[in-house]
């Protein structure tokens, strides 16, 4: 009786002092809000790393404390589990209602506090948790969440595919990487270095893995099974995209994102790409959007990655080093990456054909819309409308049928497909234009749209003289960015925004012929 006092006592105790600490801390806090901006440097920052002392500390104790919940809501426990008993589904909807964390933070801290928890043998001593040197860093308070994550995930990977006759090693590279992250000394003998911080202890646990399974994890049938990628139903009229990719795919996406998102790399791109995705592709294939009464047609989802890079100087505009700051986010480029990929892609010889048609997309919108610029339109096998402005962005690249309907929904004729640019005609104009026409803009022919300066459905003529080359970013938003395009003897001519300098109208062309030619006029 007396030893279960004890352990009571012992209890209150943590609770007591927890309180005090807590209310210490708030103390603190009210403290720190009123004069932190009146402190020196120095001492700002040592309170910066005196406050991450005390988070790591919290921070274990999270982890710990959820351990023990985590055992106690075991599953197999039934209607004995502690999340059962208390009415909840799980031992992560247990913890979000204690602590009011999100999902993702209660299930993090799951996970990672069964990686460090300490069990109950039969003989009642405590058992060796699976990782007991991050558990003894994390009691420490100098192992930090961050590095307490990252070791035991990627040690975690690497004991799948490790051969049993180095699980020896998994002890070994816990321990090294331990005492890395928290500055101890890996030996009696070793002097211990300062801690290295969150980076190097990524980079360190990456080589353990490499060194423990120098083949490779492979990864197992579950793993394998969970490679997916899905096109989620739409939000607020944009369609979410979620999906796990194999290293090997991602590594690709990744070369290919850096590729279109870098304007110093997206100029490596060839200037034409073989079948109807080069930069002179049959716009007469497929391709098309369909405006009619209520009908509609494929429309390629021409695409490219948008601005970015050096405004040409004799524009007059304001630019740093560095030129024009594309007003994109990363994430926002690689969107439109993603969309120049899959326009080329769908306009390539080598794609499978679906029902005899290449792989373009299906476009509906009524005429009165399509001519007048208001209303949307739909795709087919996407629920949310699609604003008039990607309809004519699209018939303007791929071109469009009329289709009339009868009073009782029959077609009663579909018209020949409105005309789009040729081949020949996209091989001229991408020797004359060179690439997007917008100063500034890297994006290279190939992956370029070809657009009528005065819309075909307004009476402007499919000829080179009426047609420029723009990536999908500036002919997605040439009606709403402030950059105007007209032609004056068969060459383009911009004028800027006036938010970018003097909005004058220059002639433009990224062709290194050209600029070669008017380089030599000028000194003449």
């Amino acid at each position: 009786m007396s030893v279960v006092t004890s352990m009571l006592g012992v209890v209150d105790d943590v609770l007591d002092l927890t309180d005090s600490i807590a209310d210490a801390v708030t103390g603190l806090l009210r403290g720190v809000d009123s004069s932190a901006a009146m402190v020196s440097d120095d001492a700002l920052l040592g309170l910066l790393g005196r406050a991450e002392t005390l988070g790591r500390a919290v921070d274990a104790l999270r982890v710990l404390v959820a351990a023990e919940v985590g055992d106690r809501a075991r599953p197999e426990l039934g209607t004995e589990s502690l999340a059962h008993r208390r009415g909840c589904g799980s031992a992560a909807e247990l913890v979000e209602r204690v602590t009011r964390v999100s999902s993702v933070t209660a299930r993090a801290r799951l996970r990672l506090g069964a990686r460090v928890h300490r069990c109950t043998g039969f003989t009642g001593a405590p058992l060796p948790a699976a990782f007991d040197a991050v558990r003894e860093g994390l009691v420490s308070g100098r192992l930090g969440w961050d590095a307490a994550q990252t070791i035991t995930t990627a040690l975690t990977v690497a004991g799948r595919g490790t051969p049993t006759d180095m699980l020896g090693g998994l002890r070994a590279a816990e321990h090294e990487l331990v005492c890395a992250a928290t500055g101890t000394a890996p030996a009696p003998d070793v002097a211990a270095l300062p801690p290295v911080m969150h980076a190097e202890t990524k980079l360190q646990a990456a080589t353990w893995v490499e060194v423990l399974n120098p083949d490779g994890a492979e990864p197992s049938e579950r793993d394998f099974e969970a490679r997916h990628v899905r096109l989620l139903p739409a939000r607020g009229g944009w369609v979410p995209i979620a999906g796990l990719l194999a290293p090997e795919v991602a590594g690709q996406v990744q070369r290919v994102f850096d590729a279109l998102c870098n304007p110093r790399q997206a100029g490596n791109l060839p200037e034409a790409l073989p079948g109807r995705g080069s930069a002179d592709a049959d716009a007469n294939s497929d391709g098309g959007v369909h405006a009619g009464g209520g009908a509609g047609a494929s429309a390629g989802d021409s695409a490219s990655a948008g601005a970015g890079a050096d405004m040409d100087a004799r524009f007059g505009v304001s630019v740093d080093t560095d030129g024009i700051r594309d007003p994109r986010t990363r994430a926002q480029r690689q969107h439109d990456a993603l969309a120049t990929v899959f326009d080329i892609a769908g306009r390539a010889d080598e794609l499978p054909t679906l029902g005899g048609a290449s792989a373009t997309i299906l476009v509906t919108t009524l005429t009165d819309d399509f001519l007048t610029g208001t209303g949307v339109g739909h795709i087919d096998g996407v629920d949310v409308p699609i604003p008039m402005s990607a309809i004519r962005q699209h018939a303007c690249a791929n071109g469009a049928h009329t289709l009339e309907l009868t009073p009782a929904g029959g077609i009663h004729r579909l018209g020949t497909e409105q005309r789009t640019f040729t081949r020949a005609q996209r091989r001229a104009l991408a020797a004359r234009d060179g690439g997007c026409i917008i100063p500034g803009c890297p994006i290279p022919a190939a992956a370029t749209e070809a657009h009528h300066v005065t819309p075909w459905w307004a009476g402007g003529p499919t000829h080179v003289d009426n047609g420029v080359l723009l990536c999908w970013f500036h002919h997605r938003t040439i009606d709403t960015s402030g950059w105007e395009i007209r032609m004056i003897s068969g060459a383009p001519h911009v004028k800027p925004p006036p938010w970018l300098g003097d909005p004058v109208w220059r002639a433009t062309t990224h062709s290194p012929t050209r600029r070669t030619a008017q380089l030599r006029r000028q000194h003449e």
